[in-house]
């Protein structure tokens, strides 16, 4: 890392000083910032990592290494997410995310399996008379039977077959942990970390011949393709051009001994089904669902990878799996389920509710109260592809034990995108962790990005919500954190919401790596005992920026702007009557140790509002911190115009 001194004069200011200078062009927390810098006798610009300061893998992501070198541009990078999705258009979304999982220097970018023209017109005999129905079908089963599995054999094409198997087995060892773990003695421990890590080993040997771009390319051409689709049908259903029993008028009648593969829709594994409550049980590649209470009762084996589509119109569903990887998962493929419709249950095991395994994984649900349950590698959730849960509409409950709500592994994005309601998040609450305490549990969720540490760079992982009083509740390593070489972040627009964690949390990072928690508008509370609120460790930098609104923050340690180990930790509150508590306050509010020669930066700004301190901090005020670069203030950047408020 390379913190560039300033070697200048600093103009020195007192307590209580009210901001006169020049801001036009900056953003409140550019302004305070730069402002705060200067008083340090720092810049922005010495907010920066070097890239070369660990040796590159082949697994980096080309965005996570700008950042590193412009840590500050994570409040860019994550507004921009924020913008990216179109709502109906699930695809937009998806396609910008498949840009952003370009590798360190790749130039060129994976497509599709295009596929042979005897492959991509085959003829299927009409079970169906309507030609918009005939037409989705046609698309579904080009894709399924010659697009995906072409686009696998690309991904993983360079494999031994013993290789391909390593990836189903062992390298998923290397995400699930089992619950007996926790009665394991020291021994039975060490021997399990000792395999992790072979296995580790054995994957750095061969992982950077996988590809995962044909795969996540072909999955949101179909995701594209399919909504176009699906909203024809649509429209022709609520105009009166059709009506659900013309959609499933047939042909005639087919005698017991047809070949019933050559019918288009009738496929083994495919169903069609009407306004009913349906009930689906097994391992399918295609259900179109025209509505009513409907229960999925869905298997998938690995072993024998394939894509998935699940197409539900409408009603209150159910939706089950008997095992990983079962409901909306792109393992080795590509898994889709769109949902257009109704009060839902999501009830999933691992790997699974928009979980991208070696592929794209992806779970829309348009509308209605909702609620997601998983264990591990859930919801929004990545490995070498693309992991992506959408939901546009009402109050949600998403719960998960392990890597999960916006998780990026390697070459992996996860994303929870919500438009709106009072959402709820949990993580954790199953996994120990008995490295650090025998009361708390692992989370590594809620805007996670995680990476092997020294073996392999991590991905992007995040939640961005846009409407409601939101609750997010984790443990150890959760809400906008990551850990090597990766990005963690949570855009939250607007409400009051609640943010409570244990450790390493709201815009944490450690170990070269990233973190960004962005709150806009609300009166928020964020809680938590340490590595927290805007902190950085080693090599790291941890951001967060609330806009608006009456907040509280507390924490014990290390946290509240905390640079720890050549890290940089900033917190940044641009408006509100805030509350600041800590416990420590030899490592909090403006914080950076002096480790390793050139030491840590931690800054602490409040731009304005009338505030309550227990710590380092004091209203309308500056301060510095026994430490190397740490700091903060507490100023009146737009303060009231007196003579507006006697009026």
């Amino acid at each position: 890392m390379c913190y560039r001194v300033i070697l200048c004069l600093t103009l020195l200011l007192t307590p209580a000083t009210l901001v006169a200078q020049d801001s036009s062009g900056l953003t409140p927390e550019q302004f305070g910032l730069r402002h705060l810098s200067e008083y340090l006798s720092l810049q922005p610009d010495d907010i920066s990592f070097r890239p070369d300061y660990t040796e590159p893998d082949s697994f980096r992501l080309q965005i996570i290494t700008d950042l590193m070198q412009h840590p500050l541009q994570m409040v860019d990078y994550t507004e921009a997410l924020r913008a990216a999705h179109v709502p109906k258009q699930p695809e937009v979304l998806a396609g910008i995310l498949f840009t952003d999982l370009a590798g360190e220097n790749q130039t060129v970018r994976g497509r599709p399996y295009r596929g042979k023209p005897a492959e991509l017109h085959r003829e299927y005999n009409l079970h169906y008379r309507d030609v918009d129905l005939n037409q989705l079908l046609t698309r579904a089963a080009t894709y399924l039977n010659v697009i995906f599995p072409g686009s696998t054999e690309m991904m993983l094409s360079e494999l031994t077959p013993s290789q391909r198997e390593f990836l189903r087995r062992e390298f998923k060892e290397i995400v699930v942990v089992h619950e007996e773990e926790e009665f394991f003695t020291v021994e039975q421990s060490d021997s399990v970390e000792k395999v992790e890590e072979g296995y580790a080993d054995e994957f750095v040997e061969f992982g950077y011949k996988i590809d995962p771009d044909p795969v996540v390319a072909a999955g949101i051409d179909c995701l594209r393709e399919m909504i176009l689709e699906v909203g024809n049908l649509q429209k022709r259903i609520r105009s009166g051009g059709t009506s659900i029993k013309e959609l499933l008028s047939t042909t005639g009648y087919l005698p017991d001994n047809v070949d019933r593969e050559s019918y288009l829709g009738l496929q083994t594994g495919w169903k069609i089904g009407g306004t009913g409550s349906d009930y689906y049980q097994g391992d399918y590649q295609f259900i179109l669902d025209l509505g009513g209470d409907d229960v999925y009762d869905l298997e998938y084996d690995p072993a024998h990878p394939h894509g998935v589509i699940i197409i539900d119109l409408g009603g209150n569903d159910a939706y089950r799996t008997k095992s990983d990887f079962g409901l909306a998962s792109g393992c080795f493929s590509v898994g889709l389920l769109l949902d257009f419709g109704g009060d839902d249950r999501y009830d999933a095991q691992s790997f699974a509710l928009g979980s991208g395994f070696f592929g794209f994984g992806l779970l829309y649900d348009a509308e209605g109260v909702d609620r997601y349950d998983g264990d591990t590698h859930v919801q929004g959730a990545a490995s070498f592809g693309l992991g992506l849960l959408i939901d546009e509409g009402g109050r949600d409950i998403y719960n998960a034990a392990l890597y999960a709500q916006g998780f990026g592994f390697i070459r992996g994005i996860g994303l929870i995108y919500e438009t709106d309601g009072a959402d709820s998040y949990y993580a954790g609450g199953k996994y120990k962790d008995l490295l650090r305490y025998k009361d708390h549990y692992l989370s590594l969720s809620q805007g996670f990005g995680y990476g092997l540490r020294p073996w392999m760079s991590g991905g992007i992982g995040g939640i961005i919500d846009l409407k409601g009083n939101d609750s997010y509740y984790s443990d150890i390593f959760a809400q906008a954190a990551s850990y090597w070489w990766s990005l963690g972040l949570i855009y939250d627009s607007s409400g009051n919401d609640n943010y409570q964690a244990f450790q390493y949390a709201q815009g944490a990072a450690t170990h070269m790596t990233l973190g960004i928690l962005i709150d806009d508008y609300g009166s928020d509370v964020y809680f938590g005992k340490g590595l927290m609120h805007g902190c950085g460790h080693d090599y790291s930098a941890g951001i967060i920026l609330d806009r608006h609104g009456d907040d509280t923050y507390t924490a014990y340690d290390l946290s509240q702007g905390a640079g720890s180990a050549n890290g940089v930790g900033l917190l940044i509150d641009s408006e509100g009557n805030d509350r600041y508590f800590v416990k420590n306050r030899l490592n909090t509010q403006g914080y950076g140790n002096p480790r390793r020669d050139f030491g840590s930066i931690g800054l602490f700004i409040d731009l304005g509002g009338d505030d309550q301190y227990l710590g380092n901090g004091q209203n309308d005020y500056y301060w510095r911190t026994d430490s190397k670069w740490g700091g903060g203030m507490d100023i009146e950047l737009n303060p009231p115009d007196s003579s507006e408020a006697n009026q």
